[in-house]
């Protein structure tokens, strides 16, 4: 009787990742790759480009599950810190002296400048920001 041997072949990490990164491969920069939601109110993460959105992201290395749960988290139950034409914030906080700021979300609610078609831009970008003291404490 013969036996035929099969090995498992280890996948290669980065195409893993290459391929976990690419949900934008052949997209256009308005396709719409998550939706996140404050109330009945949507906000778009869209493919963008190197500058903004899922693609901004993704050349930073700060895409992951966790990283959109975080968006989620800031988005839903944050404080909207800024909102003003063209920009509005959304932070996650820790409310103590001094704050601290856990998560920070930037969006355009808006259409996008360079293509008004675009409507609304969505997420700008998202990130943990440095600790902020507060003089106030």
């Amino acid at each position: 009787m013969n036996f035929v041997s099969h090995k498992a072949v280890a996948a290669d990490p980065t195409a893993a990742a290459q391929t976990a990164s690419n949900a934008c491969t052949g997209k256009s920069k308005k396709h719409v790759v998550k939706t996140y939601y404050r109330g009945p109110a949507t906000v778009v993460l869209r493919c963008g480009t190197r500058n903004w959105g899922y693609r901004h992201l993704v050349a930073h290395g700060r895409w992951s599950a966790n990283f959109s749960k975080k968006i989620k988290n800031a988005i839903w139950s944050g404080d909207v810190v800024i909102d003003v034409p063209g920009q509005r914030v959304y932070e996650r906080r820790v409310i103590q002296c001094p704050p601290r700021i856990l998560f920070r979300v930037v969006t355009n609610p808006d259409p996008y400048g360079a293509d008004p078609r675009i409507k609304s831009q969505g997420v700008i970008t998202a990130y943990k920001p440095a600790s902020l003291v507060s003089p106030a404490c």
